[in-house]
């Protein structure tokens, strides 16, 4: 049998450097010198968020960390001190820092705590596998740099607060957690703009803990002035009742990328496994969000906050079609809108989406302040998705 193993730890940006990354130097108890990222294993009872920001404090002294985004999961086979076979999962997180001033901790072999270039923390890694995790963090900062748009502080405290309130909640659960995803995992949130979505799951379905979750989730939203989603898994890992199509589809696509952009902050229970995409699948969320794009062009918007909110849920089901689109191609891509566009290319180069999607990038990366612009795109979404339909394989008739 294997020895199962779970971890997490974090790849730390130091804002104040020019976007340089934390690796720490270490001897291990066998000799071997390493370099490697601050990570640990989860403790009884610990979330996979809780335990990166532990292991950044207790491994290289660093305090007042900020979450800003998840990394994806790292997967690897082992053979144990006893031989025994083992794997082990390490869930890396994105902080942000203001404070260069290290203290690597000599008591678990570390050496020192170096600041390097993306370039150099590369160079510099041990293990060849953590260097995608590094070139998504260097990634996520220089789109953020090119704009300038700074990490937002406001996510930060809308994550760890719902994240601490929620933790005591689920305990009594092992089979519950609390996950982000959507921009706020990606890397991309843009305060004022996005949405910090999430997905309980695991919860009993008679049991009022969902319902005060909700509450929770809702009174941090207010307080913190930042919108939040709270999308609940029933038991089977799909909607809950009386849910509408485009709340299950959503829903059921996140699910599905628990450990690449979905990540869980609160609670312990195992990963949810909905079943696998079907083409047919594909095909039917893609009438999902064509019809809901159609109904939303079409509904008059009757005062600023309105057509805000028609523009910005326009353009987040064009986003999610064309994410759709490229999970076909590729189940496991980078779902930023950069490499979305490039994903698309692979089988529908030229096609109005990727043009709305480099158009909207930009927009996003301005701070996403400017209402004609975003009225403007928004005007594309419904066309963009009508093609992107047509483009598809006809569904596999009934038998």
């Amino acid at each position: 049998m294997t020895r199962l193993y779970a971890s997490a730890g974090a790849v730390v940006v130091n804002c104040a450097t020019d976007a340089r990354l934390l690796l720490l130097d270490q001897i291990r108890v066998n000799g071997e010198r390493q370099t490697v990222a601050p990570k640990g294993r989860l403790e009884p009872g610990e979330a996979p968020l809780a335990a990166a920001l532990r292991e950044v404090t207790e491994e290289a002294g660093l305090t007042g960390l900020r979450y800003a985004g998840y990394l994806g999961r790292e997967q690897y086979q082992f053979i144990d001190r006893d031989s025994t076979p083992a794997a082990k999962t390490v869930d890396w997180f994105l902080l942000t820092t203001d404070d260069a001033t290290t203290a690597a901790q000599a008591g678990e072999g570390f050496t020192q705590a170096r600041w390097l270039t993306p370039t150099d923390a590369a160079a510099a890694a041990s293990h060849p596998g953590f260097v995608v995790f590094l070139d998504r963090a260097a990634s996520i900062a220089a789109w953020r740099g090119d704009g300038p748009l700074p990490f937002s502080i406001a996510l930060d405290r809308a994550v760890r607060e719902i994240a601490t309130a929620a933790a005591p909640l689920l305990a009594p659960h092992p089979a519950a957690g609390l996950a982000v995803c959507g921009s706020a995992a990606r890397g991309d949130f843009v305060d004022g703009w996005s949405d910090l979505d999430l997905i309980a799951y695991g919860l009993p379905r008679f049991d009022d803990t969902t319902g005060t979750l909700a509450a929770l989730v809702r009174e941090a939203a207010v307080h913190l002035r930042v919108p939040v989603s709270l999308h609940i898994a029933g038991s089977d890992w799909r909607r809950v009742p009386g849910a509408g199509p485009l709340y299950d589809m959503k829903l059921q696509t996140a699910l599905r990328r628990v450990g690449a952009d979905v990540a869980v902050i609160a609670g312990t229970g195992p990963a949810p496994q909905p079943r696998p995409v079907q083409r047919d699948d594909t095909i039917a969320a893609m009438a999902v969000l064509q019809s809901f794009a159609a109904h939303r062009t079409a509904q008059p918007a009757n005062d600023t906050s309105d057509r805000r909110d028609r523009a910005r849920r326009l353009l987040s089901v064009a986003c999610s079609a064309a994410r759709l689109v490229a999970l076909t191609l590729d189940s496991q891509a980078d779902l930023r809108l950069p490499a979305l566009v490039e994903v698309l290319g692979q089988r529908h180069q030229g096609a109005p989406i990727q043009q709305l999607l480099r158009d909207y990038d930009t927009f996003r990366r301005a701070g996403a302040t400017d209402l004609e612009t975003a009225e403007h795109l928004a005007g594309y979404a419904a066309n963009a998705i009508d093609d992107l339909v047509r483009r598809l394989p006809t569904p596999t008739a009934p038998r």
